[in-house]
Parts: C-alpha cells; structure tokens; sequence
C-alpha cells in the first residue's frame, strides 16, 4: 500500500513552512509552542494534509508541486484550533496547557491570527502552479475558511438553545469541520492539475469524510480515553455541546433515559460530574453510541458513492485512507 508522505516528512515540510516567516518575535515563539515544535510531544494527526496528498498523488500529481498546499491546509485547521481553545475555554489540548492557558487571551488571539496569515501565505509561495491556479487554491481555501467561522459560530449559539435538531446540528457540522476536509481533497486534485470539476467532486468526497470525522469526534468527545484524547472523560457534557449522541437521543421517543438527558441539558449550564456520569449512562441505554457510529459509517458510504458515480479515486486509496482513520473507535 502507497504512502504519499511519512509523518516525518510532512511534519518537517510543516515546520519548514512555519519557519519561513518566523521574524523570532514572541509571536512566532508562541506559534511554535502551539505546534510543539522542537519538542518530544503528542501532535496532530495531520489528517487534512495527508488528504492533500493522497489526492494529489491518486490525480497523478507530483508530491513537491502539493506540500505548500497541504502545509495550508494544516495551519489554517491549526490557527481554528488556537480560537477554537479560547472560545471554548478549553486549557488542554494534546496533554499540554493551551496557548491562551500559557501565554494569556490576547497573545493567544494575536498568534492565531498571524497564524491565519501564514497559512495563505504558504499557498501563494507554493512552486511551479500557474498565477491563474494559485488564486483558484487560495479561493477554495478561503470558502472553506470561512464556512469553518460560520458553523463555529452556530456551534457558539447552541451554547444557550434550549433544544437543537438534526438538521440544525448536520449544518453546523458540515461548515466547522467538513469544509477543510473538503477543501483538503479538491486542493490536492487541484495541485495535480485536475480540472475544476473534478477537483470539486474530490471536494464532495472529503465533505462525507469530514462529516464522519466529527461525528465519531464527538462519540470521543463524550466516551474517549483522556490518555489519548488529551482531554478529560465526558468533557462534551461536561460543557453542555450539542453533539450527535445528544441530538440523536432527545430525537428518539420518549422514555426515562431520554428524559434524564433532557433535564440536564434544560439547565443551560455546565454539567456537574453527577449530571455528567448520568448523561452518559442514559445515552449508552438508549444506543446513541451506536447510532452514531452507524451515521459514520452511513458517511462513508455516501463517499464510496460519490466516487463511483463521478469516476473519482479509481484506486479506492484515498478511500482506504478514509477507512483506516475511521478505524480510530473501537
């Protein structure tokens, strides 16, 4: 099986695209302590920039004429990641003090948006792609950009909405997560020089992706290991998100366990650890685990649909790729 690029390789082409515009103020400082780099730490998966590269490599592509675009992709989700922390008021990410946590909110905020900055930055330094091409990849960059501050911000209102529907919580997450991992796949055609249609079928597929992604995030989000999270057990109900396994429980008919989920989340509050131990007990009783797992692999499928139908991936590789990173829930 093919591997478009090492996790070193693509870690190191990350901090080389980083390093470009490192001017050695304390705002680069931190934007390094965010990333870890130059330290023996948990980091990100990289999903969305090795989705840049199965893409590319799967139209053809040359590997060098696609890193620039997959380090975009990848500090863009890092800068969310920097804001997503403050707005959330979240202190750990990956088992280390969060930026805002370390440095306080309004470094936190300034490093985030220089950040921003060096995402397009890297996309338009990028190598041989014609002008015409480059605004192309920026463009579809920044729809996916800002789709992610539109379905944060819905993400944001749930804070205080008494109840939120299924299609409600499916729009959010097709804006704040799914968008990038779109984007991801229709920059990697597009750097193989695929020809706009297509790229943007490639889009479609990382949609479906991206949508099974956050729907299994949030049965971590609710039942993960914090040793591998890096985050506390149940810390989605802890803060009272709205996430697949609640909507998709206080959807279902009325009973005791739905009742119990509904009357923590009627207190517009952050939940205690009783109320948290309770909510997750009733979920697991009412089978939102499984159901949310089944919608993921509903995702799926969709993905190995559309591929069919518009004769995209012929391989099946950038869909093995999906499915081997679906297989992160046991």
């Amino acid at each position: 099986m093919r591997s478009p690029a090492t996790h070193d390789s693509l870690e190191a082409a990350l901090e080389r695209a980083v390093a470009r515009f490192d001017d050695g103020s304390a705002t680069s400082a931190q934007i390094r302590y965010h990333f870890g780099f130059g330290e023996v730490t948990r980091r990100g998966k990289r999903l969305r920039p090795r989705l840049v590269l199965e893409v590319a490599r799967e139209e053809g592509g040359d590997l060098d004429d696609a890193i620039d675009a997959a380090c975009a992709v990848e500090i863009v989700h890092e800068f969310s990641l920097i804001h997503d922390d403050i707005e959330d008021g979240d202190r750990l990410r990956r088992g280390r003090e969060t930026l805002w946590s370390r440095f306080g909110l309004a470094h936190a905020l300034n490093a985030g948006d220089a950040l921003c900055s060096v995402a397009y930055l890297a996309l338009l330094d990028s190598g041989g792609a014609p002008p015409e091409r480059k605004v192309l990849m920026n463009r579809v960059l920044l729809d996916a950009h800002l789709a992610m501050c539109n379905g944060q911000g819905r993400d944001i209102a749930f804070e205080t909405e008494p109840r939120v529907t299924m299609e409600d919580y499916r729009a959010m997450i097709g804006a704040k997560t799914a968008a990038l991992f779109g984007a991801a796949c229709e920059l990697g055609a597009l750097a193989a020089a695929a020809e706009p249609d297509r790229a943007r079928a490639y889009a479609r597929l990382g949609q479906a992706y991206g949508t099974a992604f956050q729907i299994e995030d949030d049965v971590l989000g609710i039942w993960g290991d914090s040793a591998a999270t890096g985050k506390p057990c149940g810390a989605d109900l802890t803060k009272r998100k709205w996430t697949f396994p609640v909507v998709w429980a206080l959807a279902g008919a009325p009973s005791a366990a739905r009742d119990t989920v509904a009357a923590v989340y009627a207190l517009g509050t952050e939940l205690g650890p009783a109320d948290v131990c309770a909510t997750m007990g009733a979920l697991e009783q009412l089978g939102a685990r499984e159901a949310a797992l089944r919608a993921a692999r509903v995702e799926l499928d969709e993905g190995d649909a559309v591929a069919d139908v518009r004769g995209i991936d012929r391989s099946g590789e950038v869909r093995a790729f999906f499915r081997r990173a679906a297989r992160r829930i046991a």
